[in-house]
């Protein structure tokens, strides 16, 4: 479990929900998030078994093994699953998705196209997290701590519609500072581009400093993102400009905490 993840599970959890997860070839930190949010760590067969509603909130990359999991055990099992994918993938993976969950889960298991917008859930604050597609009555109307439901209708891609282009402005435009602040350094002018932001952009510098000391951990979920955001867009007949190469440039800090620390510490 990631913090998004650890966070709706304990939300969900002091709504008087019980949350089951699978965390098979996961790191030890996620097992030490999902211990901590008191969910319960069961097999796949198990939570297939045991669940109302199952929500899938990984890293791009394995969405679509993740589906094809839950699809073979579902039928394996002769178990109807209701499917929420939360995953920051495009509207073409999403439909891609949808067509091998349907061919291969048991018979009146639901698939539901999903996206969190914002950040983990607080004691003050909660995500709105989307919905689109057939068959929401049943998810729609849940109230919990962890996050607002909007139902978008009945395409099943708006979700992830949405997402993608939400995440085109928050996370493309980090890379975007993050490889301005590389070229600085790499043309040794730095110093005075800090200075010149501090003087004449200071609600950048206000994100820069905010933003940046978790980046490093989270950028590892982000590469596959922003190249799920890039494919949106030419999937739309559209140039995605410096957002084909933020995925490279989360690749490059991806766990680098001392480069982000750098740049944070001539800031400060």
């Amino acid at each position: 479990m990631g913090d998004m993840g650890s966070s709706i599970a304990k939300h969900l959890i002091e709504s008087n929900f019980t949350v089951l997860t699978n965390l098979d070839n996961r790191s030890d930190k996620s097992k030490s998030n999902a211990k901590k949010s008191k969910s319960q760590i069961v097999s796949l067969e198990n939570l297939i078994l045991n669940s109302h509603f199952i929500i899938s909130i990984i890293p791009p990359s394995e969405a679509q093994q993740t589906a094809k999991n839950v699809s073979f055990y579902s039928k394996k099992l002769s178990k109807p699953v209701i499917y929420i994918d939360a995953n920051a993938i495009s509207p073409q993976t999403t439909l891609a998705i949808e067509k091998h969950f349907y061919k291969n889960a048991e018979q009146s298991s639901i698939y539901i196209d999903g996206s969190i917008i914002g950040g983990p859930p607080n004691d003050n604050y909660k995500p709105n997290l989307y919905l689109s597609g057939k068959n929401l009555k049943k998810i729609e109307k849940i109230k919990s701590n962890a996050f607002n439901i909007i139902n978008l209708g009945e395409d099943t891609k708006l979700a992830s519609s949405l997402k993608m282009c939400y995440a085109s402005w928050t996370k493309g435009s980090s890379a975007l500072i993050i490889s301005m602040l590389l070229l600085a350094e790499k043309s040794n002018v730095l110093f005075q581009l800090l200075d010149e932001l501090k003087y004449s952009q200071k609600e950048l510098i206000t994100k820069i400093t905010k933003s940046f000391p978790s980046i490093s951990e989270k950028s590892y979920r982000w590469i596959g993102e922003m190249e799920e955001i890039a494919s949106t867009y030419y999937e739309n007949e559209l140039n995605p400009g410096a957002l084909d190469n933020a995925g490279s440039i989360y690749k490059l800090i991806s766990g680098n905490k001392n480069k982000l620390a750098k740049f944070l510490n001539q800031i400060n």
